[in-house]
Order: C-alpha cells, then sequence, then structure tokens
C-alpha cells in the first residue's frame, strides 16, 4: 500500500516532504502572508516549516485568510 499524506481532507501520496516542500508542491507560496499550517492539530511556527519533516500518515490542514468584508 502507498504511503499518504492526509492533506485538508484529502490523500495525497506521501514524498518526504517538509511543509515548505509541501506547499511549493501544491502550488502555494510558502512565503505568502496569511497561511497557516497545522500537522496532527498542532499549529506549527512558520520558521519551523523548513525544518518540520512530514511522516506518512500525518494529518495536515492548510488555512488561508482571505480579505473579504
Amino acid at each position: 500500500m502507498e504511503a499518504t499524506l492526509i492533506v485538508n481532507g484529502q490523500p495525497h501520496p506521501y514524498q518526504p516532504h517538509t511543509i515548505r516542500e509541501l506547499l511549493a508542491a501544491l502550488g502555494l507560496d510558502p512565503d505568502r502572508p496569511g497561511i497557516a499550517v497545522a500537522v496532527n492539530a498542532t499549529v506549527i511556527p512558520r520558521p519551523e516549516w523548513g525544518n518540520v519533516r512530514l511522516q506518512p500518515g500525518d494529518r495536515v490542514e492548510i488555512v488561508h485568510a482571505v480579505a473579504g468584508g
């Protein structure tokens, strides 16, 4: 069975990514303000995104701030 990550509730094939690498692979700019990331229900501070390695089965939630009014 292929190892997966769960990203915003959807399975994605696992590759040994850091959070920054995962965001870039998903087409998101990891330097863009207004993005928050939680791994297994723990919010990861932005300065740690390049150091935190994701593991098979991790549940990743990515939240974007959206302007509105």
